[in-house]
């Protein structure tokens, strides 16, 4: 499977918006899921944006998201790059994308010298151990924090 991951556009909020929706679905919480697509576009994709999306496409049609922003974090006492969101559709899993969208964002961090951090189910424990590998520090409470040095993209 043929993949590119690229920066969102506009013309993506549709599409991000969806995946948006079926991660809701998916993780049975789409009944807290308050955002509409419109406030979704104005906040990714308006004047002063809220938040950074990463799309994976193959064949032109997007298959999956990252969203992602920049933030400070006071126990650091550094800037670092968040990870919000990142959703394979079903019928595209398997293939690495989801790998390959975590690392775009972790080479950012790196370039930057900046951590990444997002959370995680405490309870995914072969997911945990992957990220381990990776070089991602994890935190019993749910964190997951990637210091540039240990950003080794395969």
């Amino acid at each position: 499977m043929a993949f590119n991951i690229r920066a969102a556009e506009k013309a993506d909020a549709e599409a991000a918006f969806t995946l948006i929706h079926q991660l809701a679905i998916h993780d049975e919480v789409a009944d807290f899921l308050q955002i509409t697509e419109e406030s979704f576009t104005t906040a990714a994709f308006g004047e002063k944006p809220k938040f950074n999306i990463l799309v994976a496409e193959e064949n032109a049609v997007i298959v999956a998201i990252a969203t992602y922003i920049y933030r400070y974090l006071i126990w650091l006492s550094e800037d670092i790059i968040e990870i919000d969101d990142l959703f394979v559709k079903p019928s595209a899993r398997g293939h690495g994308i989801g790998n390959k969208l975590l690392e775009a964002i972790g080479l950012m961090g790196k370039e930057q010298g900046i951590h990444v951090r997002w959370d995680i189910e405490r309870e995914n424990f072969s997911t945990i151990a992957y990220y381990k590998r990776k070089g991602v520090e994890y935190h019993s409470h749910g964190t997951c924090l990637w210091a540039p040095e240990n950003i080794n993209i395969t």
